[in-house]
């Protein structure tokens, strides 16, 4: 019996008395690390290559105390744009505790990464402003959210319905049926990425959406260092709360 309890079907470990034989096992294994680390790179390169759609259409968006902004100008100093397209529905209090959590990890880096200029970050979700503030206050957040009330931005990167294709109506990430069917939700979760270029033409270059936003999800590469799998549930992820319903020392998060 594994010391940690019963391994999952496929994977196969054993304890070892010999300091070298451990360290010996280690260094084979660094060898897969780095085969897989320049596979990554290499999809990553195939990834930038890939083509960019112009985006002609003028979208408004509604920052609530941020003000009304154009698509252009959610980029500020940078010339990338990162939009996390949030799983909310208009008129609950709180947003998906996978979102939050998500969103949680990300304040780090739109704090270093923001502040180079490197690229900007928002987040959109349908529906009007007022509605998602009791989930912004929850959450103790630094981000800039705006709705995209009024407007098919979500539907056109392919994360609310539509997917900006024809025939594409009902359908999420382009090609896979509505989370739900035709009552489903609002706003499934997305990430779409935008370039503009020199003369101000912004470009839709990328999306991630429903479980492969997981890739980005940091504790979940910190499950995969550990001597147990990621935990099991469905969805995945299903052992995350909103961070206040948590018990912490004092009640305090």
């Amino acid at each position: 019996m594994h010391p940690h309890g019963k391994l999952p079907m496929g994977i196969v470990s054993k304890t070892v008395d010999s300091d070298t034989e451990w360290v010996e096992a280690r260094v084979t294994f660094m060898k897969l690390e780095a085969e897989h680390k320049a596979a990554t790179i290499g999809l990553a390169k195939k990834r930038q290559a890939l083509p960019w759609r112009k985006i002609d259409q003028e979208y408004v968006f509604d920052g609530g105390p941020l003000g009304q902004k154009s698509l252009a100008e959610l980029f500020g100093k940078a010339d990338t744009l990162f939009v996390y397209h949030l799983m909310y529905s208009t008129g609950k209090e709180r947003a998906c505790p996978r979102c939050t959590s998500l969103l949680d990890q990300f304040q780090s880096l739109k704090l270093h990464v923001q502040a180079s200029g490197l690229m900007t970050f928002a987040i959109i979700a349908k529906g009007k402003y007022e509605s998602l503030i009791p989930a912004i206050e929850s959450n103790n957040w630094i981000w800039d959210f705006y709705y995209a009330s009024g407007n098919s931005f979500p539907e056109n990167v392919g994360v609310t319905k539509g997917g900006g294709l024809a025939g594409a109506e009902g359908m999420y990430d382009y090609v896979k049926p509505w989370t739900g069917g035709t009552e489903g939700p609002e706003n499934p979760p997305g990430i779409s990425i935008s370039k503009r270029d020199a003369d101000g033409q912004v470009y839709h270059t990328y999306s991630v959406f429903g479980t492969a936003l997981l890739e980005l999800v940091q504790y979940n590469l910190m499950f995969d260092l550990m001597p147990k799998v990621r935990p099991a549930g469905a969805p995945e992820m299903s052992f995350l709360k909103h961070k206040d319903a948590y018990e912490y020392p004092g009640g305090v998060y």
